[in-house]
């Protein structure tokens, strides 16, 4: 089974010095990733509304990600 993030499990990925200096992961870049409004990514990270399992196995993905694996996902 799946897990879910956290909010703040959510931000601190986004956050993290890696992927934010690296990627310059926006809460604006990471909605359009996901295909989703940025209002979604901010209910995500406030704890407003629960992430669901996918997406949250798709933050962790990112954050382990290697970097040229992330590159072919803006290049897309």
């Amino acid at each position: 089974m799946l897990s879910r993030l956290s909010g703040a499990e959510a931000r601190a990925i986004r956050r993290s010095r890696r992927l934010h200096g690296t990627l310059k992961l926006t809460q604006e870049r990471l909605a359009r990733l996901f295909g989703v409004e940025t209002r979604s990514v901010q209910r995500w990270e406030a704890g407003d509304v629960p992430m669901d399992a996918r997406t949250s196995l798709a933050f962790r993905y990112i954050a382990e990600a290697p970097q040229e694996i992330l590159d072919q996902l803006w290049d897309e």
